[in-house]
Parts: structure tokens; sequence; C-alpha cells
């Protein structure tokens, strides 16, 4: 007959989860002992069974209660000694590192955006990589015109569906048939993102820079419109008194054109003096020319726009004071951690 009081005393070394398996399987599992000891009743006659069940009945009982007891003993040990192992001291010092932040270039592009948002423009990025017609067709520009060769514009192996190359946009303006299409008018949107040119490389010109696309579509609108919101613009974005003037210049998706010049106050920090900075050449703006209108399916004789480009990376390089734009993406920690 099986006796349980052996089985009760291996338990009780057990120190281990592993030790505890192997000893359920000893026992109670389905080769165990006590198993084939049930299996074994078969051969008794009635009486012997009864008697003989009862006990090993009693003995798995016991057995099973043992085993589970050990079995929460052992696992609460096992996670007790884990948490020891990992016991954070709070007494220490933290880890030195450096956190990162945002360039130069991402602080302004934001302020901007949220000075735009604030004058009720919808903010739209659009792709990099645009169509012959969505860069040049849909803003006017023949393709014939010779910034579409290979010089000025940097031409990818991916086609449009109607087999023209992709390229990367040379001027945010790309976006203006999409966001008329896309939006209706009455419009006010802008477009902050990269172009690409290409270009030869000096501390003026890169062949990837950030401009800040506008355009705004309604009823009675005219230049004067212009001039007042892009002052109230780059006075918020270099956070001066802005002053600008504007000069005739052909874009060919505007009419009338103008090449805009800004500046302002500035006060000499050793005698205190106050003096105007030089003029300089920040953005282009003018009326949206009727064929841009027509071609993004809006009545030029019911409705007139204007829209601005400005060159983000010229203005960041204004407000700090960088003479060379090219710090702005040569990846010189140096330059990015001196702000």
């Amino acid at each position: 007959m099986f006796d349980y009081k052996q089985p009760l005393k291996e338990i009780e070394i057990i120190k281990t989860l592993e030790q505890l398996e192997d000893f359920f399987q000893k026992y109670l599992g389905k080769q165990g002992t006590l198993t084939l000891a049930f299996k074994e009743m078969a051969a008794l006659s009635p009486e012997e069974k009864k008697e003989a069940g009862k006990v090993l009945s009693e003995a798995k009982a016991i057995l099973t209660e043992s085993y589970d007891i050990k079995v929460q003993e052992l696992s609460i040990g096992q996670i007790n000694e884990a948490l020891q192992k990992d016991l954070v001291d709070s007494s220490l010092e933290k880890s030195s590192y450096t956190i990162g932040h945002r360039s130069l270039l991402a602080e302004v592009r934001r302020e901007a955006e949220d000075v735009c948002k604030s004058m009720g423009f919808i903010i739209e990025y659009g792709t990099d990589a645009v169509t012959k017609f969505e860069n040049f067709e849909s803003v006017n520009i023949p393709l014939t015109h010779p910034a579409t060769e290979m010089q000025d514009t940097i031409y990818l192996k991916e086609t449009d569906p109607r087999g023209e190359p992709l390229i990367l946009r040379t001027q945010t303006s790309a976006m203006q048939n999409f966001m008329i299409k896309k939006y209706g008018v009455p419009l006010k949107a802008v477009v902050p993102g990269k172009v690409y040119r290409y270009e030869n490389m000096d501390a003026t010109h890169d062949t990837m820079f950030y401009q800040l696309e506008g355009i705004v579509v309604d009823k009675g609108i005219t230049i004067a419109h212009a001039k007042h919101m892009i002052e109230k613009l780059l006075s918020a974005i270099l956070k001066k008194d802005v002053e600008t003037r504007m000069r005739p210049a052909y874009f060919p998706f505007v009419e009338p054109g103008f090449e805009i010049d800004a500046r302002y106050e500035i006060t000499d920090p050793k005698t205190g003096e106050k003096t105007m900075s030089k003029w300089m050449e920040v953005l282009w703006a003018g009326m949206i020319h009727p064929k841009v209108l027509e071609t993004a399916g809006v009545d030029p004789k019911e409705y007139s726009g204007f829209a601005f480009g400005m060159w983000l990376s010229r203005l960041a390089a204004v407000r700090y004071g960088i003479k060379d734009i090219r710090y702005f993406t040569n990846g010189d920690l140096r330059f990015a951690k001196s702000f």
C-alpha cells in the first residue's frame, strides 16, 4: 500500500521549483507512483478496492496540498530574490546624459507656423517629390522655361502617371494648385518645408533650404493686404518692428510680382545709439496670376489673391547673426550645441 510519509519528508527539503517539478512527476504525474497505484486497483477485489481507494485518495489530497503550498513558497522566494537584485538605490547620483533640442531652423519654422495659425492660415506640408505639372505648369511656368533644365532642377528616376520623371520641388509654390483644389476658395494657407535646387554651395546658397509659401484667395484681395500681412509676419518671426519696401520683379506665377526687402531698428550695445539696419531681401510676393487660378478651377474675374514665399533659412540666419547658411545642415555639433 502507498505510504505518503516518505514523500512528505522529501518535499520539505526541496529548495527550487525545478526540484519541485521533479517531485510532482515522481508521485503525482501521469507516470507517478501514486497515479500507478490507482491503476493497480483494477486487479483488486471490491472490498480491497474500497479500502485502497480510501487510503490512496487521502494520500493524494495530502501530497497535492503540500505541493501547492511549496509552489507558492518557492515562487514568492524567487520573486523576492529577483527584486533584491534589481533594487534601485535612489540615493545614488543619476546618470549624466545630454538632452537634445530643436535645431534653429525647426525653432524658426514652428514659430512661423504658430504665427500663421494665429492669423487664420491652414498649415499644409505637402511632399518633397512632386510632378513637373505641380512644380512648373500649374504655376504658369512652361516646360520650355530654363528652370526646368538639369542645371536648376533635381530629377528622380521615379515617374508620375504621365510617365514624366518626378522631381524634388524647387519651390513650395508647387503646392498652390493642390491646396486650392483641396480646400476651395476663399483660402488662407501656408506651406513650410524643404526645397531643392542644383546650385553651387556658398555662404548664401545651398542645394536644400527651407521656404515658407503662403497664399490668400478671396474676393477683393489687393496687394495692400499682402504688404500689411507680410510686415506683421516678418515682425513676429524676427521679433522686431520691421519696415518693408517692394521692388517690381518678374515671377511667372504672380502678376504683378515684387521682391520685398526688410529693415529694422538696431541698438549699438556700446553706445546705445539706435540706427536702421541695411535693407535685406527676404521674400518675394505678388498677386496670383490669373492662369494659376484658372488651372486650379477658380474664376479669376470673381476671385483674386496674393502669394508670397520667404526663405526661412535666411530669416533664421538674420535673426541669430549667422553668416553662413551651410551651418544649418553640415552636422557640426559644435554649432548645434551653441544655441
